[in-house]
């Protein structure tokens, strides 16, 4: 509510440069009262007054799409024109082209007593685009590779009594992985 007053106020004061919005502001405005009005109803839990809040924050919501709609033709991509009106700008695209970051809380957690089974869970990043979670009897050195398109993957399969080395990392534009620290644990 405060950020639709904003863009109200905004573009009041920038009448210059936003000389006839569509919607008008008086139509958004008194979209914005019955939203308000509504959520004060509905602070009681009757669902009838719930399910009218929800409708009134639709339609305020498709008012301002549309009014953002005039703003981004008015600004023809000028940030300073979206800025007076109130708006705030999209955020910048976050690039994941760099090297991958260390992956993080590598967890390994038995499962059920004789499944011979370990579940895996990593911290997940954004930049993922898979996650490689690999294991290897302690001892020995050659790691075997299982990947996931998520932040945990279920080793199954493995030795009962026998305890297991395990690292992740994440899979990113970059191939270059960055293993997490080692984790240990017994199958049971």
């Amino acid at each position: 509510m405060q950020y639709v007053e904003q863009i109200i106020t905004n573009m009041r004061a920038a009448a210059t440069i936003f000389p006839e919005p569509v919607p008008g502001l008086d139509v958004v405005e008194a979209a914005l009262i019955d939203f308000r009005l509504s959520a004060t109803e509905a602070a009681y839990r009757d669902a009838r007054a719930i399910r009218i809040r929800k409708d009134k924050k639709k339609q305020l919501e498709y008012l301002l799409s549309e009014l953002a709609k005039y703003v981004d033709t008015i600004a023809n991509k000028d940030a300073n024109v979206v800025l007076a009106s109130g708006f705030s700008l999209p955020k910048e695209a976050q690039s994941y082209a760099g090297p991958v970051p260390k992956a993080t809380h590598l967890r390994a957690e038995p499962q059920q007593v004789g499944s011979r089974r370990i579940k895996m869970k990593v911290d997940r990043w954004k930049g993922a685009r898979m996650y490689q979670f690999q294991f290897r009897k302690k001892g020995e050195t050659e790691w075997i590779t299982q990947f996931s398109s998520k932040s945990t993957c279920v080793l199954e399969g493995l030795e009962m009594f026998q305890e297991y080395e395990f690292r992740a990392t994440y899979v990113g534009i970059s191939p270059e992985p960055n293993y997490s620290n080692l984790v240990a644990s017994y199958v049971v």
